[in-house]
């Protein structure tokens, strides 16, 4: 009997490939989302660094325009933090499209990963009744030439 072949192992291979694309750009994303993460702790740090030095500022006396531009700075990396939280959200939900992507990619190898045990059972059974009958043709022809001879 010829070797097993799964009939759609081209397709397998195909989905296996995109497979890993897909969780290649997960990883990516949720590299991004964690450099992005950094970023907003480095930008809170310094914001609450920044609130303290204007208190400081307020009760150590100073004049109107350093503490106005120190209320820019402050207002400014409030902005930042502001903007980061909304890219960090956006970025939340592509990790959530590109999980999806994942996880329907993992069912559409599973199915094909089923199709081929239940092919490679059924080439099994074959094998194993084409034994069979090779070794019944075998005891029968054995049998039917051992009757011939004197």
């Amino acid at each position: 009997m010829k070797k097993f072949n799964f009939t759609l192992q081209s397709l397998k291979k195909y989905n296996d490939q995109v497979l890993d694309s897909e969780k290649s750009i997960l990883g990516r994303l949720r590299a991004e989302l964690a450099e992005m993460q950094s970023e907003l702790d480095a930008k809170v740090a310094e914001y609450e660094q920044s609130i303290d030095k204007l208190n400081e500022l307020v009760r150590g006396g100073t004049t109107a325009m350093r503490l106005s531009l120190h209320k820019k700075y402050v207002s400014s990396l409030q902005q930042d933090i502001y903007r980061i939280k909304g890219l960090m959200a956006h970025k939340r939900e592509e990790i959530e499209n590109q999980l999806q992507k994942v996880i329907d990619a993992t069912k559409e190898v599973s199915k094909l990963e089923k199709l081929e045990e239940k092919q490679l059972e059924e080439y099994r059974y074959a094998s194993q009744k084409e034994q069979e009958q090779i070794i019944e043709e075998f005891v029968t022809n054995g049998s039917s030439n051992g009757d011939n001879t004197p």
